[in-house]
């Protein structure tokens, strides 16, 4: 990747981030001390405070020193890339909906998933964390009726969909299990199973297991699908994260969006739905008001995106956003915290790719990182590592 430090750009800025820029400048608030405390708390791990650090000289470890013009441009190639993604079939109140399953916080769970569908699932551990009303239940049967479900038994069955309150794309899973004399049928709802479990027919067996499992398609809905299915490096956020979703071949086509991990790894990441209503809407996925909840627990993790500085592919149209976690790291999560990022005079910005470069520049006051949306803003983005990338990337 190459910058031209001689070659003057005229600055054009997609909607997406004209809007982001007018919302933050109206809505930008002096966070309160022991909210700033809770970050800094929470961000102790990279680092990385959320209020503003006094001057300090900055380490000679992963800085780019070379001072940008106004204008300077990132381009990452491979910036937007459509992946596939296998469906699951499941009941939610007698009608099919079709999931896809990216993490799990228990490994058994993650071989199980991964060799069912053939896709490979994250290991996410700190998903166990998922406070009790940021979960949906879903119900996975042990026995009885023989279907396409994950033990070879009937289809499993969850409590919600977007739009409805009680979802979340965080299923905890329940086990159903038929007693030995009960006449064992398909059940398509948590009302049935429910009255099976009350009439003495069957028991459930709760657990903390948790799965990132977002409904692309289910009764009268989906997730919204792209007009401009051709994509480029120039590809906006906006508009929907899918660009096709095959019900026959069990597939649902997506973006996947280059960034970096807290090391400067290269990772790709899907948006499957995000809070609040506004970021949510604008880049074409469902508002879960549940994900708000999990903004200070260790559920989410920091992800820094750009408001200014190096013009380039990432969301607001700037430079790429960095991650605090790698899809092998132990404190990975599908869960992420926004926090924006601003050159205090973007004729000094350079090029950022690591929570190292963040904290030297930070220290040295060249940037402010600021909690999104007045820390409310948390969206559900899977990483994937390259590898995944070459092996899912659809052809069609």
């Amino acid at each position: 990747m190459e910058i031209d430090n001689n070659k003057k750009y005229s600055i054009t800025l997609s909607p997406i981030a004209i809007a982001f820029l007018v919302i933050m400048i109206a809505l930008a608030p002096v966070v309160p001390q022991q909210q700033q405390q809770q970050q800094q708390t929470l961000a102790q791990q990279t680092n990385i405070t959320t209020s503003n650090q006094s001057a300090a000289a900055p380490s000679s470890n992963n800085i780019t020193t070379t001072t940008q013009d106004p204008g300077s441009v990132l381009k990452l190639a491979r910036a937007n890339v459509p992946i596939d993604i296998p469906l699951s079939r499941g009941y939610i109140d007698g009608n099919i909906a079709y999931f896809i399953a990216t993490d799990a916080s228990d490994k058994q769970a993650v071989s199980s998933i991964s060799n069912n569908t053939g896709f490979q699932v994250n290991y996410a551990p700190f998903l166990a964390n998922t406070p009790q009303s940021s979960r949906g239940q879903g119900y996975v049967f042990l026995n009885g009726i023989k279907g396409e479900g994950l033990n070879g038994f009937q289809l499993p069955v969850a409590n919600a969909v977007p739009g409805d309150k009680d979802y979340s794309p965080l299923w905890q899973s329940n086990f159903v299990k038929w007693n030995d004399n009960a006449t064992a049928r398909e059940l398509k709802s948590v009302e049935e199973i429910v009255d099976a479990q009350r009439n003495g027919e069957l028991a459930i067996t709760n657990t903390n297991i948790i799965v990132n499992s977002p409904a692309i398609k289910w009764q009268d809905g989906s997730l919204q699908v792209k007009e401009n299915k051709n994509i480029t490096d120039n590809t906006s956020y906006g508009g929907g994260q899918v660009l096709n979703i095959n019900t026959e071949k069990m597939i649902v086509t997506m973006v996947a969006h280059r960034g970096w991990g807290p090391d400067g790894k290269t990772v790709f990441y899907i948006v499957t739905d995000a809070t609040p209503e506004m970021p949510a809407k604008m880049m074409g996925v469902p508002n879960v008001p549940a994900d708000e909840q999990l903004a200070t627990t260790a559920v989410a993790v920091d992800l820094f995106q750009f408001m200014n500085g190096i013009n380039g592919t990432g969301p607001m149209g700037f430079q790429s956003g960095i991650g605090a976690a790698n899809p092998s790291d132990s404190n990975y999560s599908p869960i992420w915290r926004i926090s924006f990022i601003e050159w205090k005079d973007p004729l000094q910005a350079s090029v950022l790719q690591t929570l190292g470069d963040i904290t030297s520049m930070q220290q040295a006051g060249m940037i402010t990182v600021t909690p999104a949306l007045n820390n409310t803003h948390v969206v559900n983005c899977p990483f994937f590592d390259e590898s995944i990338i070459a092996e899912y990337q659809s052809k069609s």
